[in-house]
């Protein structure tokens, strides 16, 4: 456990020091978040309406800049060998990148929901549960990236190919976000929120269980 403590602080020491990820990432996410609201307003309950959804694709897609930050780190400092060398299971490697990225995720997400709730009227006072789709939804949608950055680290191309082997597989996760996104933000029961919450620890705990045991076979291939 210490040592995925010590690998996710190294790599957000490095990412918060050279901000190359981050500054792409909120750059990217401003232009889609102004873009659309510009496009989509000025009806009130309109852009209410759309603001969930806007929130979840801006992030979806600023994730995978920022999960192909958690190993271009390993290339650019020429460590990734040094790393698969150390003594022990792989799984850590997994658990420290992954630690890595959903601590970007949660950091990320939060500004762009403060961005998305000022353009796009989302009613903060509701932050409690947004904040908590926002941790199981950053949390399945961090399992998968970090896991597939890791399976294309070693290939020329693997900024194309890194959106194209997540993104059909966080549907599930993005979808189940938005949707319990769109109940708090429009006030709906709790228990048809709780079933959207519910859905995505399911994809939490699925995703993060075989993410990490199939780690090792993938970074070794």
């Amino acid at each position: 456990m210490r040592r995925v403590w010590a690998l996710a602080a190294r790599d957000l020491k490095l990412e918060l020091r050279g901000r190359a990820g981050l500054l792409a990432a909120f750059f990217f996410i401003g232009v889609v978040v102004f873009i659309l609201g510009f496009a989509l307003g000025p009806n009130q309950a309109e852009l209410r309406r759309a603001g969930p959804g806007v929130w979840w694709v801006a992030l979806a897609f600023a994730g995978s800049l920022l999960a192909s930050r958690a190993w271009a780190l390993e290339v650019e400092n020429d460590t990734l060998d040094d790393l698969l060398l150390t003594p022990g299971s792989r799984e850590w490697i997994y658990w420290g990148k992954f630690l890595f990225l959903w601590a970007l995720m949660m950091g990320v997400g939060g500004v762009t929901l403060l961005l998305v709730a000022g353009m796009f009227f989302l009613p903060l006072t509701r932050a409690p549960e947004l904040l908590l789709t926002l941790l199981l939804g950053g949390t399945g949608y961090a399992a998968i990236a970090v896991f597939y950055a890791g399976l294309v680290v070693r290939l020329r191309a693997r900024d194309v190919l890194l959106p194209l082997l997540v993104f059909p597989l966080v549907v599930p996760v993005v979808l189940g976000a938005v949707k319990a996104t769109l109940g708090v933000v429009n006030g709906a029961e709790m228990a048809e929120v709780a079933f959207w919450w519910r859905l995505l620890g399911v994809f939490d705990v699925v995703y993060l269980t075989a993410c990490s045991l199939l780690f090792p076979w993938v970074i070794e291939g």
